[in-house]
């Protein structure tokens, strides 16, 4: 469960309990830990499987990277009764290359890839992270967040399908179709930046603020 010690100003909305600590329903944290690694790995591989009975193909590399401890992950952990539960889990890319997507000018920018939720979940689990991202840029200073939605997804001219629709629900704009590096049709994504000063009340963040370089030059020192 995440809480505040007693004494810790708590924000409002917060749930606080009897003994003066704030609890929140879910956490959006680094994924570091061997234990943590491993527990995203199981929730992509179960994902795998829940897409491949219903005829679609979810690469086993999804289930390395987060296993690979180069990876940036973060992972949505709700509250289930005093245990927490992984529900679902993403990489982070602080300085994407973004070239390829015409792009005018985009920096500053964030990137997301491989963001999977466990199988059985409802779409709040996809509502939640992508709050947690629109926010999470804005106290950032970046201005969009990119992804890419899997081509069987997508139609003749990339904006087809029905995850595509439930993702322009979610405010994704579609910004057309590509390849990435490994040669597979894609969907481009773009999600603006978008303060909500209420959402800490609801999801707690531990997520560092800093780039990756910055953060990996601070551990060197």
């Amino acid at each position: 469960m995440n809480t505040i010690t007693p004494g810790t100003t708590a924000l409002a909305g917060t749930a606080v309990e009897s003994d003066g600590r704030a609890t929140w329903a879910y956490e959006m944290r680094p994924i570091v830990t061997a234990a943590d690694r491993e527990a995203a790995a199981a929730l992509v591989q179960d994902r795998g499987l829940w897409l491949a009975r219903r005829g679609h193909n979810a690469p086993a590399l999804h289930v390395t990277a987060f296993r690979d401890h180069r990876t940036e992950a973060a992972g949505l952990y709700e509250d289930d009764g005093g245990d927490e539960v992984l529900v679902g889990c993403l990489l982070l890319h602080r300085e994407p290359d973004l070239r390829s997507w015409a792009v005018e000018d985009p920096a500053p920018a964030l990137k997301v890839s491989l963001a999977h939720t466990a199988p059985g979940r409802t779409d709040r689990v996809g509502w939640l992270m992508t709050l947690w991202l629109r926010d999470y840029a804005a106290r950032t200073g970046i201005d969009c967040v990119y992804a890419e939605a899997p081509g069987w997804n997508t139609g003749p001219d990339g904006t087809g399908g029905r995850l595509l629709g439930h993702l322009r629900d979610l405010g994704w704009d579609v910004l057309g179709s590509g390849s990435n590096p490994d040669g597979h049709r894609v969907a481009r994504l773009r999600l603006a930046a978008a303060p909500s000063p209420g959402l800490a009340a609801l999801i707690y963040c531990t997520v560092p603020a800093a780039t990756r370089r910055r953060l990996e030059e601070d551990n060197a020192r």
